[in-house]
């Protein structure tokens, strides 16, 4: 699916409010922190797609870490929502909250997500024939649990995680496709600033 003009102007309005939410959520993190703990790399696969995201973390005390992401989600649905097949993806961005069971910003984790995605889903029906296509917002909260490995005197960190939360369709436009509940299972890589 070739990246049309409108996924670019989307793109911007991401980058302009997950810059808003940074500003919002964590004046006071980085006020106190005065600059960025972790810059990443994450891949995550769910039964019908794939998210990729660029994650930049924010230390907001010994135990636990802000996080902002960009991305983009290619859903490969087949028959998992309301058509035979759905297919498409877009970008998005999400804000997470990561508390860790020690200092330092490692090993055991729980954390809580909140997504919003722009997709075009491409759609089609057997029985009758029939196709089209249907421009969503999702919104995707999760909580999840991991695991991170300490790599390379500390610098360099992997992360494995499970996630667990719900698809929500807040904006449709064309025909309905499909949205529920969604279990996420991701690694990451991020290099630690501190």
């Amino acid at each position: 699916m070739n990246m049309s003009l409108r996924h670019l102007h989307y793109f911007g309005i991401i980058i302009v409010l997950l810059c808003s939410s940074f500003d919002a959520f964590s004046q006071e993190t980085v006020a106190r922190t005065s600059k960025i703990s972790t810059l990443g790399l994450e891949l995550q696969g769910y039964p019908a797609g794939i998210i990729t995201q660029l994650r930049v973390g924010f230390q907001a005390s010994p135990k636990s870490e802000l996080i902002g992401s960009l991305g983009y989600n290619i859903a490969r649905r087949q028959d998992f929502g309301v058509h035979d097949n759905e297919e498409g993806g877009g970008l998005g961005y999400a804000l997470a909250y990561k508390q860790y069971f020690k200092e330092g910003l490692k090993a055991w984790f729980v954390e809580a997500q909140t997504s919003f995605w722009q997709m075009d889903i491409d759609w089609t029906d057997n029985n009758p024939s029939n196709s089209g296509s249907t421009y969503i917002t999702v919104f995707q909260p999760t909580i999840g649990f991991g695991y991170d490995f300490q790599l390379k005197g500390d610098r360099l960190k992997i992360s494995l995680k499970a996630a667990f939360g719900s698809e929500i369709n807040i904006n449709t436009q064309g025909e309905d496709v499909g949205e529920g509940g969604i279990s996420l299972f991701g690694a990451s890589l991020a290099y630690n600033l501190n």
